[in-house]
Order: C-alpha cells, then sequence, then structure tokens
C-alpha cells in the first residue's frame, strides 16, 4: 500500500465519520448543516472510490465498480442548500431545490443499480484492460459533450444561483459569523468547480513530469483529501461553539444572531426589576411574552449568548437568592426546604439539585463553608 492509498483512506474515512458523527448527535434534525454534512459522505465516498481504484483492489471487489458515477451532480445541490440555509432560514424556493437533490439522487441510484447489473466478469475484463496502462497519456474529458454536460454546464446553472443569494445576503444586513462562513464555503465552491475545469491541463502538466498516464487519479485524491480537510475543520468549529462562525444548532432559525444580546439583556431587566424568578410558575412562554418576543427565540438566545438552558437561567437567580437568604440570620429558624420555595423552587429535591449544578455545592455544604456549622 503507497503514501497515496494511505492519505486518501484515511481523508475518506474522516470525512464519512465525521458526517455521521455530527448527523447522529443531531438526530437527523432538519437544519442546513444536513447538507453540509451530506456532502462530506458524498466526497468522501469518492475519495475512497478513487482510492480503491488507484490501488487495484477494484479488481479484488469487482461489485463496487461504477462507470458513470454522478457524485459531482450531488455536491453542487447540497452545497446550494447549505447555501440558503445560511442566506434565507426559511427560503421560498427551498422545495425546488430540494427537488433538484432528489432528481440527481434518483438519476444517481438509477446509475448505481445499473452498474451493479453489469457482470462481475464482464467488470473485471473492462477493469484489465484499464490497468493494462496502454494510453499515450491522461483521458481528455472536454471531448465527452456528457462529461462536459456534467462538470461544466449544471455546475454553472446551480453557481448563478449561489452567486445571486451571496450578492443579497452582502447588500442586507448580514452579522459577521454568517458572513465568514458564507466568504469561505464561497471560496471552496469556487476552488472545487475551478479544478473540474482546468483538471484536464493539470493532468498534462503532471503527466509530462511524471510520465504515467493513469496520473488523474492521484492528482484527484490529492485534491479531495486537500477539500475534505477544509470542510472538515469548517464542520469542527461550527460544531464546537466557535464564535467564528454561526452555531449549526440554530442555521435554520430566521432570528439573526446579532438580536441574542438585546433579548437576553430584556429578560434579564425583567427578573431582575421584578424578581419574577420568585414566582414558582414561571416559564418560558411567559417571559417571552412579557418582553415581546416568541418562545423559541428567547430560548435560543439565552442558549447560544449563555451557553445554558432557560430552567438554568431562571435558577440562576435563584440560587443567588437562597444564598443571601440561607445567610440572613433572621432566616436560621427555617429549613432548607422552606428557603427554596421562598427563593422559587417547587421541591426540595429541585433545589438541591439547581444549588449543586450552579455552585459545585449542596445547600449544606455551602452553609458550612460560610458560618463554619450545619443548618
Amino acid at each position: 500500500m503507497d503514501l497515496i492509498t494511505i492519505f486518501g483512506s484515511g481523508f475518506g474515512l474522516l470525512a464519512i465519520f465525521l458526517a455521521l458523527f455530527f448527523l447522529f448527535q443531531k438526530r437527523f434534525q432538519n437544519d442546513g448543516y444536513l447538507y453540509l454534512y451530506g456532502c462530506l459522505i458524498v466526497l468522501g465516498l469518492e475519495l475512497l472510490y478513487k482510492v480503491f481504484f488507484l490501488s487495484g483492489t477494484m479488481l479484488d471487489v469487482p461489485w463496487i465498480y461504477l462507470p458513470g458515477r454522478l457524485h459531482n451532480l450531488l455536491v453542487y445541490p447540497l452545497l446550494l442548500l447549505f447555501f440558503s440555509s445560511i442566506t434565507h432560514p426559511n427560503p421560498r424556493y427551498k422545495r425546488w431545490y430540494l427537488l433538484l437533490l432528489y432528481g440527481f439522487g434518483l438519476y444517481a441510484l438509477y446509475v448505481f443499480l445499473y452498474a451493479v447489473t453489469i457482470p462481475s466478469q464482464e467488470k473485471i475484463q473492462m477493469l484489465e484492460l484499464f490497468y493494462q496502462d496502454q494510453r499515450p497519456g491522461p483521458y481528455n474529458y472536454w471531448r465527452n459533450p456528457i462529461s462536459l454536460l456534467k462538470s461544466t454546464l449544471i455546475p454553472l446553472a446551480f453557481l448563478s444561483v449561489i452567486g445571486i443569494q451571496f450578492y443579497k445576503f452582502r447588500k442586507g444586513k448580514s452579522d459577521r459569523p454568517s458572513l465568514r462562513l458564507l466568504n469561505l464555503l464561497s471560496l471552496i465552491i469556487i476552488v472545487y468547480f475551478l479544478f473540474n475545469q482546468f483538471s484536464n491541463p493539470i493532468y498534462s502538466i503532471v503527466h509530462n513530469i511524471s510520465g504515467y498516464s493513469m496520473v488523474e487519479w492521484p492528482v484527484d485524491i490529492g485534491f479531495l483529501s486537500f477539500l475534505i480537510l477544509l470542510i472538515s475543520i469548517l464542520a469542527l468549529m461550527v460544531n464546537t461553539g466557535s464564535t467564528l462562525f454561526p452555531s449549526a444548532k440554530y442555521s435554520g432559525s430566521a432570528l439573526p444572531v446579532s438580536a441574542y444580546g438585546a433579548i437576553v439583556d430584556k429578560a434579564k431587566r425583567k427578573i431582575e426589576d421584578e424578581l419574577l424568578y420568585k414566582k414558582q410558575s414561571l416559564g418560558l412562554t411567559e417571559l417571552s411574552a412579557m418582553i415581546g418576543t416568541n418562545p423559541k427565540y428567547l430560548s435560543q438566545s439565552i442558549n447560544a449568548k449563555l451557553d445554558c438552558s432557560f430552567v438554568d437561567f431562571v435558577n440562576g437567580y435563584r440560587v443567588e437568592e437562597a444564598k443571601q437568604l440561607m445567610l440572613d440570620t433572621a432566616n436560621r429558624s427555617f429549613t432548607l426546604e422552606a428557603i427554596g420555595n421562598l427563593a422559587g423552587f417547587t421541591s426540595k429535591s429541585g433545589f438541591f439539585r439547581a444549588f449543586k449544578k450552579a455552585t459545585g455545592m449542596t445547600p449544606n455544604q455551602f452553609l458550612t463553608s460560610q458560618t463554619g456549622s450545619n443548618s
């Protein structure tokens, strides 16, 4: 096994592993990043396919030989849908984009099923002829009208739509994390498109240097590995809470990141001014109505801005109130359960659990640390 095979196999498996990991982590929620993970899977499979071809493994498992593959036409609609999820979280034309994806997906499935029906012996003969390497040089894909359609004309249509969306997004009010993400994504898409357009002269240059006629495969493996590395870094950053890019969790929301701070500040002022945390029945819907937003946006803002849930947000106030009540000498006759009730908790267990989560100590341990005695 040569270095190129090891290199390509590693990046191909990395792409599929990361994509499946994030997909299952999200439990297949319908957000825009699902399309990015789908793109990673398609590119990973394509890279592994090229590795199998170059290494000769294809002869041992001829059933995976699929002439007429359509991977590049699956990448573009997936990138378009991901792009649209950022520029227009609720795009009016999303269903048409999905229909395009389903259409190309069905055609790819047809190509796959047709290839599966080709007898293994016939595939082995085709592969043996290929591995004889009697070509004078790399194949010129521009001579094939079907290749020209798949590699240039159809991708150009997708790029036109993506370009229009990007232009409108830059003209409007946009938050910086989303703009950074779209700038990087646009660069990745352009690089991918340009490589497919100028791959023939690249093959020729490398062939003239190396004299190896099947040079397409190692060149493609190197490029796809680089592309997968970029997209994998992007996926890792958005899923690990990087402030450079918008959170993957709320990629399908119409609420801009810039609005999070204002909503959280309103919620804080309302709770603090009216001591709402003492109200045991205080809920997300009630508080969101008080500050003029909806429950989804309030929950999203608290989660993204403060990295906690609505319950933990309110309980934080209650824990601070409980601390003050416990340290007040006038309340020494009160039980801890009574203290928790006064602070807004509905039960002793809920009070102890929230207190331990917020402070790392139980109420008894807190009292001991502050007064030197148990309550």
